[in-house]
């Protein structure tokens, strides 16, 4: 969600999330799902946040829409309140306010953990499953102060989270989704250290467009007795595929992380001991997915590095394993880059991006190590937990 930070600079003040009635003290009988928005907005995303909660309100008037949906919201300018969409008493969909906080870093552990913690710890939103969508800035798993413009995950004023923190904010085994409405996500670092947090991730390995996902279109399948997120994606791709010029540029996909770990033994056996035929991959000829910081490039296609690392064998594997845990994936012929007025073009997708090392990046590489996917091949050890 990177490009988002210079579509808009201004906020808007209508529909804030200040206008909100009292929460019934009774949650609505037969809850089936209950989905929190974690919306990290304190920063140049803050206005789009506003019009992804209207967005949200539209969606939320179905009537076959049974669950909670709740929104943890920490605008530029106001402090964070977490809020209940959903219809009152006259049939209209209301914002409910549950709790108010106050000024935090809503970028933290700390904090994200805790905002966790209290929804699925209050009794009027408990439910048989939960989904988590995270909303902020991304770039994949990139740290946030080796270049000012890289964020990792979330950003709340001068703070930023990185991959291994959200991972320790989030709990194991909770989430049946994890829906990252942010830039460059879809990415197997990421995939693999939240691989105990959700069952599914939807996400990005490109940029997303400031809009955003399409919520009044999306909230509905995201609470079917089974969310379905294939409907979901087709919605997201359905609306930028429909758009014109650099509007034009959707990716996304779905990362089944319960057969993570076999896509990873696989991977391990054709990138263990090959830290020279890594370093020295044509990355001109590679399929790019980023454009995070000018003339520098990071994430490249999975399946294209890999596909030039494994013997025939090895590829006729890791294709296998690959299609059994990205699910579902789509992109447009092109993809929009507005930071740097970039279109690349897609000939290649495979769901799920990865950083190639380079020589000429020795403080990233360092960085690199401190994630479990470089050590998942550079162990003799068992990794798996």
């Amino acid at each position: 969600m990177q490009i988002k930070n210079i579509l808009l600079l201004f906020v808007l003040t209508v529909g804030t999330v200040s206008c909100c009635h009292d929460l019934p003290a009774v949650a609505e009988p037969e809850v089936s799902r209950t989905v929190l928005v974690y919306m990290a907005a304190d920063n140049s995303l803050s206005s789009f946040g506003y019009s992804n909660i209207d967005s949200m309100m539209a969606g939320a008037g179905s009537d076959r829409l049974k669950g909670n949906l709740l929104v943890y919201f920490d605008p530029a300018n106001d402090t964070p309140r977490l809020i209940q969409i959903r219809k009152g008493a006259r049939g209209v969909v209301e914002k409910f306010a549950v709790k108010d906080y106050p000024e935090q870093n809503s970028a933290s552990v700390e904090v994200m953990h805790g905002v966790i913690d209290d929804v699925i710890n209050d009794t009027r939103f408990q439910a048989d499953s939960y989904g988590l969508v995270l909303w902020s800035h991304g770039t994949a798993w990139l740290p946030y102060d080796w270049r000012d413009r890289l964020r990792s995950f979330g950003q709340d004023g001068s703070h930023w989270m990185e991959i291994n923190e959200l991972a320790a904010a989030l709990p194991d085994d909770r989430f049946d989704f994890i829906l990252f409405d942010a830039c460059y996500m879809a990415n197997v670092e990421t995939a693999y250290a939240l691989r105990h947090k959700a069952r599914h991730i939807i996400a990005s390995a490109t940029e997303v467009m400031g809009n955003g996902f399409p919520y009044g279109q999306i909230i509905e399948p995201l609470f079917r007795k089974t969310a379905d997120l294939e409907e979901v994606c087709r919605k997201f791709f359905d609306y930028y595929n429909n758009q014109t010029g650099f509007n034009r540029s959707a990716t996304v996909a779905i990362i089944n992380t319960e057969l993570l770990d076999n896509l990873a033994d696989i991977s391990r056996a054709i990138l263990q001991g090959r830290d020279n035929d890594i370093s020295s991959l044509p990355l001109d000829q590679l399929q790019l997915l980023d454009y995070v910081d000018g003339n520098r490039h990071f994430l490249y296609d999975f399946d294209d590095v890999m596909s030039r690392l494994a013997s025939p064998e090895q590829y006729r594997a890791f294709q296998k394993a690959l299609s059994e845990v990205v699910t579902y994936k789509r992109t447009t012929p092109q993809a929009t880059y507005m930071l740097n007025a970039a279109v690349l073009d897609i000939h290649r997708f495979c769901g799920m991006s990865v950083y190639v090392p380079q020589q000429a990046f020795g403080l990233l590489n360092e960085w690199y190590e401190g994630l479990e996917w470089y050590g998942l091949w550079h162990t003799d050890s068992d990794l798996h937990d």
